[in-house]
């Protein structure tokens, strides 16, 4: 069994990155906004936590599944935020489509317009 203090903190994380979760999966932008915030504060104090513990507690069986565990559910939301993106996307250009020449950018190279040559150093004399 983990010690009290980070017992305490593991199931925070968890509780906040399962609030992450559910807000993602209904689709409120402020419960996403607000729970991400929370969920942000959490692994702030935890990262903290994480530098006092001693190597007793840092060699615990238990510790490693439950991060495990935890960063492999940050991943998925990660994943799921990114397909919320691309969605969102798609769902704006459906609705305001945009003109493709309002862009500021060059179709005439991968960077930028090709620079206007002045005639100079046409050719390389050695």
């Amino acid at each position: 069994m983990l010690p009290a203090h980070l017992e305490k903190a593991l199931t925070d994380v968890e509780l906040h990155v399962n609030e992450v979760s559910a807000a993602l999966v209904s689709g409120e932008p402020l419960a996403l906004t607000s729970a991400s915030a929370a969920l942000r504060q959490v692994a702030i104090d935890f990262s903290a936590l994480l530098q006092r513990l001693t190597s007793f507690d840092i060699r615990h069986k238990d510790l490693k599944p439950r991060l495990t565990q935890i960063s492999n559910g940050m991943l998925l939301q990660r994943e799921s935020l990114l397909r919320r993106t691309a969605l969102v996307e798609m769902a704006l250009n459906t609705v305001m489509p945009t003109d493709p020449k309002a862009t500021y950018a060059q179709t005439g190279g991968p960077y930028a317009s090709v620079g206007r040559q002045t005639g100079a150093f046409k050719y390389l004399a050695a």
